[in-house]
C-alpha cells in the first residue's frame, strides 16, 4: 500500500459503522445522492439542517430541514455531520472548519461522472505503480502534501485534509510562473472571461495575444462582449478534443457543461494544435470538464515544440491525479510539475502547474 495514505476507513463505512446520529448538512443533488446511497444500504439519517439563512420549514426527501442549532437541541453535541453540498464561499468553507472542530466531520467524495469507480483501498491498489510514480515526480513538498492530503479525503470524506493543503491561486500563479509582455495566452474552456481577466491582471494588461475558447452558448455571448472590450483575442465557439469533429455536449450555462455521448445537442470540437493556429503559444490554461487527456492529446505538436506554461485542471475524474502528469510528462519529460488544492469544499479546484 501506498505509504502516504494514513486512512483505512471509507467515508461510505465510517457512515455504516457509526452510533452516532447521522445528520446531513444541505440539500440539492449531493444530497440526493448521499440519501439514496443511505437508503440502499440500510443507513439511518436522523435529520436534514441548512444555514440558518436557507431554512424556511422546506421539506426534503421526507425530512423538515431544520437549523443547526434545532439539531443540536434535539440530538446534542455528538453527532456525525455529513456536508452535502460544494462551496467555494468563504463564509461557508469558514462555518464548515467550524463545525469540524466541534463535531465529527465528514464530506464524502462524490465522483462526478457516473461511470466513474469511487476512490476506496481496493482503487488505490490497483494504481498504486502510477501514484507512487507521479508522487515520486511531483516538483515539490506541497505538491506532494497536497496529493497525499485529497487521497485520503477522497478516501475518508475528513475535511481536515483539504483545509491543511489549501493555497491561493493568484499567489501560486505568480510564484511558480512568469510572465512577460510577449505572452501568447490559450484558455480553454474560458467561460465568461473571468480567466481572460486573470491573465490581464497578471501580465498588467500587456500581451502578445489571448486566444479564448468556450462551447456553451450562454457562457460564450458573455465571453465575446467581454472580448469586444479588449484588442488582441480571437474568441472560438467550440470544445476541445483529440481531433476536430463534433460531440454531444451538456449545455447548462454553467462552469460545468460538459462532453456526454448521450446528449443529443452536438457542438464542434477542435484540437489545441489546430486552435493556435501557427501562433506561438506560451500559456494555456485548461479546465475542459473532463476532457483534458484529449485536449493534451491534440496538443501533443504545440506543447513539444513550444513547451508552454501550463494551469490544467486536475479534478474531473479521480484518474487525473496520475493519468495527466504521465501524459505531460510523456510530451515533455523535463517538465517540472506541482499540484495546488485551491479553497473548495470537496476537493474541486484542484490543478496541475506545469512549466520547465
Amino acid at each position: 500500500m501506498l505509504d502516504f495514505i494514513k486512512e483505512s476507513l471509507s467515508a461510505w463505512e465510517r457512515m455504516q459503522q457509526t452510533t452516532k446520529p447521522i445528520v446531513l448538512y444541505g440539500m440539492g443533488n449531493g444530497a440526493d445522492k448521499i440519501v439514496d446511497w443511505c437508503e440502499e444500504h440500510a443507513v439511518k439519517i436522523s435529520a436534514i439542517f441548512a444555514s440558518d439563512e436557507f431554512v424556511r420549514g422546506q421539506q426534503f426527501r421526507g425530512f423538515t430541514v431544520q437549523r443547526y442549532s434545532e439539531v443540536i437541541a434535539q440530538f446534542g453535541e455528538d453527532i456525525l455531520i455529513i456536508i452535502a453540498f460544494a462551496s467555494e464561499r468563504q463564509e461557508v468553507l469558514a462555518r464548515f472548519k467550524e463545525l469540524a472542530a466541534k463535531h465529527e466531520t465528514l464530506a464524502p467524495h462524490l465522483p462526478l461522472f457516473e461511470e466513474e469507480e469511487l476512490v476506496s483501498l481496493p482503487w488505490l491498489a490497483k494504481h498504486e505503480d502510477a501514484l507512487k510514480k507521479v508522487y515520486a515526480n511531483l516538483a515539490d513538498e506541497l505538491s506532494r502534501k497536497t496529493f497525499a492530503a485529497v487521497l485520503n479525503y477522497k478516501l475518508s470524506g475528513k475535511v481536515e485534509y483539504l483545509f491543511d493543503c489549501d493555497s491561493s491561486r493568484a499567489e501560486d500563479l505568480r510564484q511558480l510562473f512568469t510572465f512577460g509582455e510577449n505572452e501568447v495566452y490559450m484558455d480553454l474552456g474560458a467561460y465568461n472571461g473571468d480567466t481572460v481577466e486573470e491573465f490581464l491582471n497578471l501580465v498588467d494588461g500587456k500581451y502578445q495575444h489571448i486566444i479564448a475558447v468556450e462551447p456553451d452558448r450562454r457562457n460564450y455571448r458573455k465571453l465575446t462582449a467581454m472580448a469586444e472590450q479588449l484588442g488582441k483575442i480571437t474568441v472560438h465557439q467550440c470544445g476541445v478534443w483529440s481531433e476536430a469533429g463534433e460531440l454531444g455536449f451538456s449545455d447548462s450555462g454553467g462552469r460545468q457543461s460538459t462532453f456526454l455521448a448521450t446528449q443529443k445537442k452536438f457542438v464542434p470540437v477542435n484540437s489545441i494544435d489546430a486552435l493556435a493556429q501557427g501562433l506561438p503559444v506560451s500559456y494555456i490554461k485548461m479546465d475542459v470538464e473532463g476532457a483534458e487527456l484529449q485536449a493534451l492529446a491534440g496538443g501533443e505538436a504545440l506543447i513539444r515544440k513550444q513547451q508552454p506554461k501550463m494551469f490544467i485542471a486536475a479534478y474531473h475524474y479521480d484518474v487525473d491525479l496520475f493519468r495527466l502528469p504521465l501524459a505531460i510528462l510523456r510530451l515533455v519529460p523535463e517538465y517540472k510539475i506541482y499540484l495546488r488544492k485551491h479553497p473548495y469544499i470537496p476537493a474541486w479546484e484542484l490543478n496541475f502547474l506545469v512549466n520547465k
